[in-house]
């Protein structure tokens, strides 16, 4: 997809990976539109970048109804929905409050499926757009102290997947990363939970895990899109194991290659 002149929607756009994803974007020529909590920070962030930002609550059912609606006859249609936003947990399941439960769920998996359930009817009406989820190592690979975590990534890694599946020859496109390390607040968090980084530190010593920035990992996104392409990996070095875990879903996209998914609607 051409990046110059596109809207692009950026949730968890304050700071670290979305923060980086709306400069990349930005300097590619594209309208950003950056949505968070924090206020202020969103709001400095779209003033450096000429872009547009709103203040929401993605835990809050209620402010995501009619919010891409509200974004379109404000500002643009989205051309590029980049689902970013997310939290993280450090905790043992036991030890969790309830409250944090739904939270990252909320965050990181309703969300998103909220603002896609939203977005897609105008972007296939107008043939063309592209949908990007910001899921994790987490999603594929079980992590002590990030139980619900994972299950959120999880959960959102298929529902990508699915998407791709519903909206194959529409014009939309889908891009799932899958992230390991990345030097960001939210990874510092995560590693202050003595199981996990008990654990990431024995990977490290084994030469499994690797940093990598939330600049490369933004540029890496914005070829993505430019590129059609359906998935980002870092660290790269688990490659391998990020392609095994992808591998049934390719295997069942191949045994339905040529199925019309949509003949349904089409017909109706």
């Amino acid at each position: 997809m051409e990046i110059q002149n596109a809207c692009v929607l950026i949730t968890g756009a304050s700071k670290g990976i979305g923060a980086a994803i709306a400069r990349a974007f930005a300097k590619q020529g594209a309208h950003v539109v950056l949505v968070a909590r924090s206020t202020d920070e969103i709001e400095q962030l779209a003033e450096q970048l000429n872009g547009s930002s709103f203040s929401v609550d993605l835990t809050d059912a209620a402010q995501l109804d009619g919010f891409i609606e509200r974004v379109e006859r404000e500002i643009s249609p989205i051309d590029i929905l980049i689902n970013n936003a997310g939290i993280e947990t450090q905790d043992f399941v036991e030890d969790i409050d309830e409250q944090k439960i739904s939270d990252v769920l909320a965050t990181n998996l309703l969300a998103p499926i909220r603002l896609t359930r939203q977005a897609l009817p105008q972007m296939i009406e107008r043939g063309r757009g592209h949908l990007v989820y910001t899921s994790s190592m987490a999603a594929i690979t079980p992590a002590p102290g990030l139980a619900v975590y994972c299950a959120s990534k999880a959960g959102l890694s298929r529902f990508a997947e699915t998407v791709r599946m519903e909206t194959k020859g529409t014009g939309v496109e889908v891009t799932t990363m899958h992230l390991g390390p990345v030097d960001t607040e939210m990874w510092d968090r995560v590693t202050s939970n003595p199981a996990f980084d008990q654990a990431q530190r024995r990977l490290r010593q084994i030469g499994m895990l690797t940093d990598v920035s939330a600049k490369k990992v933004a540029t890496d996104v914005t070829r993505a899109v430019i590129r059609q392409k359906r998935e980002v990996r870092h660290p790269k070095r688990l490659w391998g194991t990020m392609a095994l875990a992808a591998l049934p879903g390719r295997i069942t996209e191949l045994l339905v290659s040529g199925v019309n998914h949509r003949s349904h609607k089409e017909s109706a």
